[in-house]
């Protein structure tokens, strides 16, 4: 029988009961941290900047927050992977129009 990398594990939000999720192996420590996150943004708001709004409204703006962070990440990655690309053609260029260096 093959051997898994995946695991059970239970994640608990913003006061929910337990969700129980089947990770990778090499994504537990990933998914604790984003429980983490989760939860502590969500204490943050319920109690303070937003204390007033209805639980489902927090919610609903602590996953608009993580999703703009994910959207400034993916635009920073593309930016990167423009760079990477640009460069490598001035070195791909430098090489051809040098080939005894």
């Amino acid at each position: 029988m093959p051997q898994t990398d995946k695991q059970n594990i239970t994640i608990r939000l913003a006061g929910l009961p337990k969700m129980p999720l089947q990770v990778e192996r090499a994504d537990e420590e990933l998914m604790r941290r984003a429980e983490n996150l989760v939860n502590e943004l969500w204490s943050r708001w319920t109690t303070g900047t937003y204390a007033a709004e209805s639980q489902l409204a927090v919610m609903s703006r602590v996953a608009f927050q993580f999703t703009v962070l994910y959207l400034r990440g993916q635009r920073s990655l593309q930016q990167i992977e423009q760079l990477d690309a640009e460069l490598s053609k001035i070195i791909n260029q430098s090489i051809d129009s040098n080939p005894n260096t």
